[in-house]
């Protein structure tokens, strides 16, 4: 599995900041279907798994809306999407739609957090 991580950065906004977080993930550019509590659905391209459940809103967090972008980055962002669109490409930069936790007992290599993503 360890050939299919790469890096990432996390920009997550809380209190009006935005926070860096970079992390390990695998990183899939595909087409998935979310459906939401009104029924509305929407195509996510991508999916992103972070392995460190441990850390999940302890050392790192993401939350709904957040930016991802490819790679160990260390910009300070004042408008994370127009800013990192334009330097890394719109392929390389989502925005968060949304996460689910799999946390599995008998198997702990297969915990992760699922981003879905624009």
């Amino acid at each position: 599995m360890e050939n299919l991580l790469e890096e990432i950065t996390i920009y997550h906004k809380a209190n009006n900041e935005w926070i860096r977080y970079p992390q390990i993930a695998s990183v899939r550019d595909t087409s998935i279907r979310n459906r939401t509590n009104t029924g509305k659905s929407d195509i996510d391209s991508a999916l992103i798994r972070i392995f460190d459940v441990d850390g999940y809103e302890v050392t790192y967090n993401v939350a709904k809306d957040d930016i991802i972008v490819r790679g160990n980055v260390e910009d300070d962002v004042t408008i994370p999407m127009t800013e990192l669109r334009a330097k890394y490409g719109k392929d390389n930069v989502y925005q968060v739609r949304s996460i689910d936790k799999f946390i599995f007992k008998d198997d702990i290599e297969l915990q992760h957090i699922k981003i879905g993503a624009i």
